[in-house]
């Protein structure tokens, strides 16, 4: 089964859900701040979910974090934002990175998925 790292905000965790009635399992939920999201690596995820809706600067400093994991490269990592200049200074440290509205996270998670790591 294929496993989503998601940090959202509380009130974006219908997302959860919406990923788990599409057959995602879903083994880590946490807020996008403090330290714990440095685990995520060790629940070996297939594809990361952060939400930028709220604090994109420190969701911009977790995702460049994890992308300079070894164990994370490779591994796709999926943006949610209103605003396309979220991922900005990040598509070239991230690879491969998605960046989505709220509304369209499921098949953002599908396309991450069509490009990660083999």
């Amino acid at each position: 089964m294929t496993k989503v790292a998601v940090l959202c905000w509380e009130e974006s965790r219908p997302w959860v859900s919406a990923l788990r009635q599409k057959g995602y399992s879903v083994p880590w939920v946490d807020e996008p701040k403090g330290e714990a999201y440095k685990q995520i690596p060790t629940v070996e995820p297939d594809v990361v979910l952060v939400d930028l809706t709220k604090a994109p600067d420190r969701g911009r400093e977790m995702v460049i974090h994890l992308a300079d994991q070894a164990d994370m490269r490779g591994i796709p990592i999926v943006l949610v934002s209103e605003r396309q200049t979220a991922a900005r200074g990040l598509k070239t440290r991230v690879d491969p990175l998605i960046v989505t509205t709220p509304t369209r996270i499921v098949s953002a998670v599908t396309t991450a998925l069509s490009v990660a790591r083999t």
